[in-house]
């Protein structure tokens, strides 16, 4: 498996196959835009990863400063939005058929240490419960802390309609 960065030079090379791994993984209320996954991967403070085996992508892990998801109810309510001190971590996906290989655990690492090393004193996000509990596992193991539970986020029928928002506190190298 090959880690690289996604960013403004390789969006247009992968965007179709995020786009459509995105639809593949997410129930439609968790899906982004194509703008608003555009936005995410081509901001210059971002720290956006794809895995990819032989030209096909296995999964890709989101992420850009907090104060890009004042519209997003976790970071908007933060008090720490608007430090420019957190990155908001905001879609880890890995494709079916490469699941159970450590890639989701490996992008949430190698996220975690580019934070650290551009400057960032926490990585933030959400995980909705029961359809990403694998996941808010996975951030709880690597440190994790549950900021606040927000409930009715997604009005999409699938209960429970529940996510956590948490912190990861990241220390100096």
């Amino acid at each position: 498996m090959r880690y690289q960065r996604l960013g403004t030079r390789n969006w247009t090379q992968w965007r179709e196959a995020v786009l459509l791994l995105e639809a593949q993984i997410y129930e439609p209320s968790r899906q982004d835009t194509p703008e608003t996954l555009e936005r995410i991967i081509c901001d210059e403070r971002g720290i956006s990863l794809a895995a990819v085996e032989g030209g096909r992508l296995a999964g890709f892990c989101l992420g850009a400063p907090l104060e890009n998801f004042a519209d997003v109810r976790g970071p908007a309510e933060d008090p720490v939005r608007g430090s420019n001190s957190a990155l908001y971590a905001a879609d880890t996906l890995v494709d079916a058929h490469y699941r159970g290989q450590g890639i989701g655990r490996e992008f949430k690492v190698r996220q975690i240490e580019a934070a650290r090393s551009e400057g960032f004193k926490s990585v933030c996000g959400r995980n909705r419960v029961g359809l990403a509990q694998a996941m808010w596992r996975l951030n709880a193991s690597l440190g994790a802390r549950a900021v606040h539970i927000i409930e009715k986020d997604y009005q999409d029928g699938i209960e429970p309609d529940i996510c956590i928002y948490y912190h990861i506190a990241l220390s100096a190298p």
